[in-house]
């Protein structure tokens, strides 16, 4: 902080006339672009001081009681000062000497810090020598070589102590990281196996891997969602659309048995709605059954078309949910995989078993969405000429 200094002391002595000025006047031109020559006159007086002197002895700051000499603001801070706006200077000074203000201003100037280097092998450390000369000083500059000599000491001890640890190891005490090979990680389902399963030629096989996958599904529906994928979808509605009319049918011993074994069913089931004794029609022994039992070709495919439209129907519930629960989103039912070939298995499939599938499965993926779309398919397929697809038309129309 810069002082304000009394003047009073440093009053300047003039050796000429002191002259006080009234209204002084200059030649002023009100248009700027105006220049007129006044070749030097002047319109008020012409002032001239030869040899001004001012009192130019340093006033003293302050000083310390045991120093030979006064210590003045300049052997303090040497930096120039910048001077506040508007004080003219009339004379030029080695010594600046502010005059009194009333406000004063606070001028801080900050010091450029010492920059202190440490060589990488000090041996001989010296402490920096003092800017100043107090006994606060003195005793900071004991404090920062005390400081410097027990940073190298400890830097030392530090050094000493890896050197140490580095010659205690051995080769032979590294052991190299044990690797251990990974393990091959497999999804959850085997979709290639699964396809080789629906695509076999053997129509037992294809029925056991759909019966898996609807019963996982219907357990938990998490479980069908491996199953959602493309691949899975197409071979499921090749199955539907399968063409099983060059395969083989069943014989006329088959057929025979079948009509005895629904003989004897007809009659048991009256005989307990009169509750008297049923009276079979034919005798039928474990060789009848086996026959009837027996599928034939043919009928192992439209059976697994029935299997093939439940499945599709399983899978695309879960697949609608899923949307729906992850966007918001309905999808629109003929957007869902699978939707179609179940449609077409309605519309076209000669067999009423299958059709009875199809409206099986389009009721299990029905919601109020689809309300329209449904209601025109269960209406047609009530007008059906088998009385068993009417009625099951008719009972989905009415739920």
């Amino acid at each position: 902080m810069v002082q304000s200094i009394d003047n009073s002391a440093n009053k300047p002595n003039y050796n000429a006339v002191k002259i006080n000025i009234r209204q002084p006047e200059v030649n002023a031109a009100n248009n700027r672009n105006t220049y007129i020559d006044d070749n030097g006159i002047y319109n008020a007086v012409n002032i001239d001081i030869d040899n001004p002197s001012v009192n130019t002895e340093p006033k003293r700051i302050y000083a310390y009681p045991e120093s030979e000499s006064p210590v003045t603001f300049d052997m303090v801070n040497p930096k120039r000062i910048p001077l506040p706006q508007g004080f003219n200077i009339a004379y030029t000074t080695t010594n600046v000497i502010l005059p009194k203000i009333e406000n004063e201003v606070e001028i801080e100037i900050e010091d450029e810090p010492e920059e202190i280097e440490i060589e990488e092998e000090p041996e001989n450390v010296e402490a920096p020598e003092a800017s100043y000369t107090s006994v606060e000083a003195e005793k900071a500059n004991a404090e920062a070589e005390d400081n410097i000599i027990n940073d190298v000491k400890i830097m030392e001890a530090e050094t000493e102590k890896i050197k140490k640890a580095d010659n205690q190891i051995s080769v032979s005490e590294i052991k190299r990281p044990e690797i251990i090979p990974g393990e091959e990680i497999l999804p959850d389902v085997d979709i290639s196996l699964v396809v080789s399963n629906l695509t076999n030629p053997d129509f037992d096989v294809q029925a056991q891997q759909m019966e898996e996958i609807a019963r996982l599904s219907l357990d938990d529906k998490e479980n069908a969602i491996p199953y959602i994928v493309r691949e899975v979808f197409s071979s499921l509605i090749d199955i539907t659309k399968a063409d099983s009319t060059n395969l083989a049918a069943p014989s006329e011993e088959q057929v025979q048995a079948r009509k005895k074994l629904i003989a004897n069913f007809i009659a048991i089931e009256t005989a307990r709605s009169s509750n008297t004794q049923p009276k079979l029609p034919y005798p039928v022994n474990e060789a009848d059954l086996a026959l009837a039992n027996q599928l034939s070709p043919m009928e192992m495919a439209e059976r697994n078309k029935e299997y093939a439209l439940f499945t599709m129907s399983i899978l695309a519930k879960v697949y609608a949910d899923e949307v729906e629960r992850h966007t918001g989103n309905i999808v629109p039912l003929t957007d869902l995989p699978g939707s179609a070939a179940i449609v077409d298995a309605l519309r076209y499939n000669p067999n009423s078993e299958v059709k009875i599938a199809a409206i099986d499965a389009l009721r299990h993926i029905q919601r109020p969405e689809y309300k329209e779309e449904l209601t025109k398919l269960y209406t047609l397929a009530q007008a059906d000429s088998n009385p068993q697809v009417a009625m099951a038309a008719a009972r989905a129309l009415n739920n």
